[in-house]
């Protein structure tokens, strides 16, 4: 017990003099003999008593991807999510193959990630583990400091990148550059969404991702390069790990674009994207990649778009039940039950209702080509109606 006591007051000193995560596990180990690692709440690692220099576990490059050295010593989600749900230490294996005791740690409400010892761990090193909680924490807070300081001028410049900048393209493409965005070659805005209730929570786990962010009453706006669905599943997967809310946290992007007088519609429709994922109940992101027929519908002014969807939908345009059935019937490929399994309905009131459609709309809407006008009148409707949310918004 004497040991984890001073163990706890030199860690403590170590941390509010902002060694960082490293020096702290390193002399967690020396003490231990045991191999300490700290874990993300999205499985990648943050630091490690193996590594020589803070930050060496973590590194980010310009793509923001971690490091693979990051990935090959992490834990798989599943594991962080169960271990970290858990007041007790759990045991864990890692994608490296080592097996480790497992403690979750927690600044405030915020869920910073899992702090790991290599096994066999007997009690005096379940003691020494434990001693290293506060420490951790503690350097988890300064760090929250710092993002809040930078996220300042950070917020400034998404600003400038979403509504256009008063200076040149030229000088914003810099000003990003020192922030580690390359907006002189090919990018794509991202927005990032929660409306739980643990919002001082979000607003610490939003200043945590690795690019500059815009944050506001419960939304972040970023930029992304690289993989850009790969990147936005990350970055999503990390915020809902640290909010651990009650509502999840969205994901969504626009157009890949190659130069910032671009940027600007990028975020303007990944916002739009991020509309439509809202009524997407399945589903917490959405690419623009992803949207289809949509991603083309999007280019067409709003008039054109709700006089299409008034000729081809007109007559049922008043049916909710039947627009339902209608695209049901669609995703379903005209299964019938594969419609009533999705409306919870008989399977005679499915064929009651293509009934109906075929009698209002005066086709059959499976017909090849009446089918493909009612499929884009449908995906028509579905981007004004984001369009509607984003003007009341």
């Amino acid at each position: 017990m004497a040991d984890a006591v001073r163990l706890r007051q030199e860690l403590e000193e170590v941390a509010l003099a902002g060694a960082g995560f490293a020096v702290i596990l390193r002399k967690l180990a020396t003490v231990s003999s045991r191999v300490c690692r700290l874990v993300a709440v999205h499985g990648g690692l943050l630091a490690s008593s193996e590594d020589e220099a803070e930050g060496a576990a973590a590194s980010v490059p310009a793509s923001g991807m971690p490091a693979s050295s990051s990935l090959e010593r992490g834990i798989d989600p599943d594991s962080v999510r169960f271990a970290l749900g858990q007041v007790d230490a759990t045991a864990v294996t890692c994608t490296d193959g080592m097996a480790a005791v497992a403690l979750a740690v927690r600044a405030g409400d915020r869920r910073v990630g899992l702090l790991l010892m290599e096994e066999p761990v007997g009690a005096h090193e379940s003691e020494l583990l434990h001693a290293a909680l506060v420490p951790v924490a503690i350097e988890a807070v300064r760090r929250d400091a710092e993002a809040s300081a930078k996220a300042e001028s950070a917020s400034r410049l998404i600003d400038e990148a979403r509504f256009g900048s008063l200076r040149d393209d030229e000088h914003l493409v810099r000003a990003a550059h020192r922030f580690g965005l390359a907006l002189d070659r090919p990018h794509a805005a991202a927005v990032f969404a929660y409306h739980g209730t643990k919002r001082r929570v979000w607003e610490t786990a939003i200043r945590w991702v690795e690019m500059p962010v815009r944050e506001e009453h419960g939304m972040g706006w970023t930029v992304l390069a690289g993989n850009i669905s790969a990147e936005l599943h990350r970055i999503r997967d990390r915020l809902d790990g640290i909010v651990g809310g009650d509502e999840p946290v969205l994901a969504a992007s626009g157009p890949v674009v190659q130069d910032a007088a671009s940027t600007p519609r990028s975020f303007h429709e990944a916002e739009v994207v991020l509309a439509l994922l809202r009524h997407r109940t399945d589903a917490v992101v959405l690419s623009y990649d992803e949207l289809g027929l949509q991603a083309l519908l999007l280019s067409v002014p709003p008039t054109r778009l709700r006089a299409f969807v008034d000729v081809s939908l007109g007559p049922i345009a008043a049916r909710s039940e039947l627009l339902e059935t209608l695209e049901a019937w669609y995703a379903g490929n005209g299964s019938r039950a594969a419609v009533a399994d999705r409306l919870g309905v008989h399977r005679n009131s499915v064929g009651y209702r293509v009934a109906r459609l075929r009698e209002l709309l005066g086709s059959d809407p499976m017909e090849a080509k009446t089918a493909r006008q009612l499929q884009a009148a449908l995906d028509a409707r579905e981007v004004l109606r984001a369009l509607d949310d984003l003007d009341r918004r």
